[in-house]
């Protein structure tokens, strides 16, 4: 056991011998490699223009005196909301036209085309019918019957004035100037039925007028939008042969979830905008609120009207519409603040709380409904604490950098 151990002892020594300078060299060559290494350079601290203290900011006084902070202070009032949804321009009904014949017959002549603008009972085009024809000259016949049935009348009541004839002849005469002035009557009213106007009625009387004509007439200042006939194109009664809108006035279509129809109602204020002029808001209100929910859809209609003097708006146009709401039907009170005193931040909404130092603190903040220039803070504020209005953008760029 002694002689083991002696040998095992001898073993170790002799390894260690040649072991340890092998063992020292690399621990050398590390150390001097270490030392070659070159450290990296020191970055300095980037210097901030706005200077933070935990959740607090600060604009240096350059940048304050440039871009002063306006501020505004949480209070609680009566908010109305409002509401918007995308609508499509339409054609105002009441001021639009579906122009035709009242009667068969064949197109004679064309005064106007489509697109121009036309008058109120301006002439578009002509038509020639055979019934209208014989309507004229049943008029003409009546009023001749008329005529003939008045001077016979005077003659009776002279004539009974002196006695020289009996009154039996002067009552026949009054009742045979009664169905005259009835048959012509009738007759008028026929020839305004075909479409004939009071001056066209006049004209047949002077000088015959046009036989068998009747003129198609917009009733409506406007354009024309669409023509459908052409010349000497045989039309049906009731057809239509041309349409005219004045797009001066116009109407926004649309549908409102059963949901928002309690906030709704007749001549509420309306704004309006259209990609097509952005930053530019028209004014207009709510004409109609639909009493009826589409089972489908859970939507009710709701009409707006416009008045499009400039001619900006078409037919057809999809557009915003903010339904502004009356602060006087509200019927609570909530805390509230200015829109441009909200800032997003990742998608979150915050403001920036003027603190009693200077500095301006970053609240998170839970919002509720807006109206107007409004907007509801469901937590987050207090009544009475002032926010960031105009410049709060600035803290939002800082707090980013």
């Amino acid at each position: 056991m002694m002689v083991s151990d002696v040998g095992f002892r001898t073993r170790v020594v002799r390894t260690l011998r040649y072991a340890a300078p092998t063992v020292v060299g690399i621990l050398l060559g590390f150390y001097l490699g270490r030392q070659r290494e070159p450290s990296p350079p020191a970055v300095p601290p980037p210097i901030p223009s706005v200077q933070e203290s935990g959740e607090r900011l600060r604009l240096p006084p350059l940048a304050s005196k440039k871009n002063p902070i306006e501020t505004a202070v949480a209070t609680r009032l009566r908010l109305a909301r409002d509401i918007e949804v995308v609508g499509s321009v339409s054609y105002d009904a009441d001021h639009f036209a579906d122009v035709g014949p009242l009667i068969a017959g064949r197109i004679v002549s064309l005064e106007v085309g489509t697109g121009d603008t036309v008058k109120a009972g301006q002439v578009l085009a002509a038509l020639e019918s055979s019934e209208v024809g014989q309507a004229q000259a049943a008029y003409l016949t009546a009023r001749a019957g008329t005529l003939a049935a008045q001077a016979n009348l005077r003659r009776e009541r002279e004539l009974a004035e002196r006695r020289v004839s009996s009154v039996r002849e002067r009552e026949l005469a009054e009742a045979q100037a009664a169905i005259e002035d009835a048959g012509l009557a009738a007759a008028t009213q026929r020839l305004r039925a075909l479409g004939l106007r009071p001056e066209d009625i006049k004209a047949l009387e002077r000088s015959g007028g046009w036989p068998g004509r009747v003129p198609l007439v917009s009733p409506i200042a406007g354009v024309v939008l669409t023509r459908k006939v052409s010349l000497g194109q045989a039309v049906q009664a009731a057809s239509d042969a041309f349409q005219v809108a004045n797009l001066s006035w116009l109407w926004v279509e649309l549908e409102l979830f059963e949901k928002d129809l309690s906030f709704v109602n007749k001549e509420q204020k309306v704004m309006l905008r259209t990609e097509v002029y952005p930053g530019k808001t028209f004014p207009a209100r709510v004409a109609y609120v639909g009493q009826v929910i589409d089972e489908k859809t859970r939507t009710a209609q709701v009409r707006i009207e416009f008045q499009n003097a400039e001619g900006l708006f078409r037919p057809g146009q999809f557009v915003t519409a903010t339904l502004l709401g009356d602060p006087a039907r509200a019927k609570t009170e909530v805390l509230a603040v200015p829109r441009k005193a909200v800032q997003t931040v990742e998608g979150k909404p915050l403001v920036f709380v003027a603190e009693a130092d200077g500095t301006f603190s970053k609240r998170s903040v839970e919002l509720g409904i807006s109206g107007g220039a409004q907007i509801e803070v469901r937590s987050g504020l207090t009544a009475g604490e002032r926010v960031a209005t105009d410049g709060g953008f600035l803290l939002k760029s800082e707090l980013l950098r």
